[in-house]
């Protein structure tokens, strides 16, 4: 479901995100641009490692955190000097770009209702994160805390925004019925004293949409929501998604390297590879008529049954992607999947494609999309 007046919710131009290795800088993600529209949900898809997890944790303001916490425990002279540097950088308004040299962190502009969150201090992020931006993480056994119930849990989403201390016990109860009510957790007014381990994993991860919810975000992220869980568990926590959404004109990015989870829940979609957005387009369109090499390969490691009929129909046969992705620490001069493309050529491997409109709505990232085979 989208808007019909088309108004941006979240707008991300030209992204970069790198964090400090051993082996050296990790290009995370390269030059990103997508937007997501009020009402709508646009995926990230692609093979783990692509960076979609990165850009989540750009958006919500937490990659330069975690990354100097990942530089701390592979301390090197040189991720000392680049992050100091990057600090330096910060204070005169300067970028890689401007000092001819790639330095860790967030870089480019995520704007999200006329704030440019890359420019936000610390103090100022917290009053967005879990509130008009909330986010469902990969995976319940960690994300929530053994030892208190769902209620307290739940709740503290709003008390913690409460600044002036405004609310009523009674406004958040009711707020949390509601909530824990649209998730279809049942019996909330009773199972709302007990704590995640008397929850199945798929209830813990209703929970955890619940949490995002309470507060009636602008937007919502969820990375790989289903994960973990089996396929009638994931039909369910999908539509429950779906509902949610629906009820409350929510914008969503959701992020999956699961076909069917996409194709279920997403407007649009980016696919994505070694850090690039490849194709972006109507999830139809780009699930059904890939345009990318990428996208068709990866569709084909783990097609749908539809796909695995059509398969069969024009006489191919299922396989994987060959070769591996490209090592995030060496910049690469051509197009990330050149090296494992059976279409590339030369200008595939020597020239960075432009990221381009083919029709309207749909962008490719590939020198050779006009003469690739019919899918």
């Amino acid at each position: 479901m989208v808007t019909s007046d088309g108004e941006v919710t979240l707008k991300v131009e030209n992204l970069r995100a790198c964090y400090t290795s051993k082996k050296g800088l990790v290009k995370a993600v390269n030059n990103v641009s997508f937007e997501v529209r009020k009402g709508e949900t646009v995926g990230l898809f692609g093979e783990s490692g692509a960076g979609k997890t990165s850009i989540a944790l750009a958006i919500l303001g937490m990659f330069d955190d975690l990354s100097r916490h990942h530089a701390s425990t592979a301390a090197s002279e040189e991720n000392k000097r680049l992050w100091a540097l990057k600090d330096e950088a910060r204070k005169k308004g300067l970028t890689s770009e401007d000092l001819g040299e790639d330095l860790p962190g967030v870089e480019g502009h995520i704007w999200f209702k006329g704030k440019d969150l890359v420019t936000l201090e610390e103090k100022e992020y917290r009053k967005l994160r879990g509130d008009e931006i909330t986010y469902v993480p990969q995976g319940t056994t960690k994300s929530l805390n053994p030892y208190s119930n769902i209620e307290e849990q739940t709740a503290e989403v709003l008390w913690a925004h409460d600044e002036d201390s405004e609310l009523k016990e009674w406004q958040v109860m009711k707020r949390l019925l509601q909530t824990l009510d649209l998730v279809e957790l049942g019996d909330v007014d009773i199972r709302k004293s007990m704590k995640p381990s008397q929850f199945s994993v798929g209830e813990d991860q209703r929970v955890l949409i619940a949490m995002a919810l309470i507060s009636h975000p602008a937007l919502m992220i969820a990375d790989e929501p289903t994960t973990a869980v089996d396929v009638g568990l994931q039909n369910r926590i999908l539509d429950a998604i779906q509902i949610v959404r629906d009820e409350l004109d929510l914008s969503m990015l959701l992020i999956s390297n699961n076909q069917g989870t996409i194709a279920k829940t997403c407007d649009r979609v980016g696919v994505m590879t070694a850090g690039h957005i490849v194709e972006f387009g109507d999830t139809e369109r780009v699930l059904n008529s890939p345009g990318h090499p990428f996208t068709r390969a990866f569709i084909m490691s783990n097609p749908s049954m539809e796909l695995i009929r059509k398969i069969k129909e024009k006489g191919l046969r299922i396989r994987g992607i060959p070769g591996k992705p490209p090592d995030p620490t060496e910049t690469l001069p051509g197009c990330p999947f050149s090296e494992r493309c059976e279409y590339a050529q030369d200008i595939c491997r020597e020239k960075l494609p432009e990221y381009r409109e083919i029709e309207e709505d749909y962008w490719i990232l590939c020198h050779r999309y006009d003469e690739l085979p019919e899918w």
